[in-house]
């Protein structure tokens, strides 16, 4: 796994717009999630609407608060990435007076599974004291928030191939909170890194 890293968050910034979706509405459609857990029903399809909040400029790369699988980078470091690296793209939307332009890494989630369900049971049992639930309105199971190095092993299944990005099937929050674990390609994550070092590290995983 040494070519795949994790691109280690150490802030967020910015908050999605309309508050009381979470900014999921204009992301997935008013029926493209569910209003439960937050987990979407399919793959976004438009753009996430930002709140000029947190933002005097628009530079480097974030993630906003709330959705911590979507990654946004201004403008001219996604017209970069894009150049060199197999990414799908949407543009960043404001609620208000854009001050910047910026677009979203729509990230895929890749393979039939990431973790040992056991293992992982087991590890979210250790920190937590409850492996995680299933919705009671979508049924999606949701185990309890863990980060790499509290995770278990990756036994990705089938192997990460011709991918630079991709997000785990498994899903993991508790609340309102839903995420994915998210893999770069490692050439990636430097990229994404040295663009806001404030924001990110480049940890290897295994």
């Amino acid at each position: 796994m040494t070519e795949y890293v994790e691109l280690y968050l150490k802030r967020n910034r910015g908050w999605p717009w309309p508050e009381d979706s979470w900014g999921l509405t204009p992301m997935f459609g008013e029926d493209g999630w569910c209003h439960a857990c937050g987990v979407p029903k399919g793959p976004q399809t438009g753009s996430i609407v930002l709140q000029r909040k947190g933002f005097k400029v628009v530079e480097g790369a974030w993630v906003p608060n709330w959705q911590f699988d979507a990654l946004c980078l201004e403008r001219s470091v996604a017209d970069e990435a894009a150049s060199r690296f197999e990414l799908d793209l949407l543009k960043v939307e404001w609620h208000g007076t854009p001050p910047g332009e910026a677009m979203q890494i729509v990230v895929p989630s890749v393979g039939e599974a990431w973790f040992d369900p056991d293992e992982l049971r087991a590890k979210a049992n250790e920190q937590h004291g409850t492996a995680g639930a299933a919705c009671a309105d979508c049924g999606t199971w949701r185990w309890m928030p863990l980060a790499f190095g509290t995770l278990p092993s990756l036994r990705i299944i089938p192997a990460l191939e011709g991918v630079d990005i991709a997000a785990s099937p498994e899903w993991f929050g508790d609340g309102w909170s839903a995420y994915r674990q998210i893999l770069v390609r490692r050439e990636l994550a430097e990229f994404i890194a040295a663009a806001s070092p404030r924001g990110f590290k480049v940890q290897s995983v295994s």
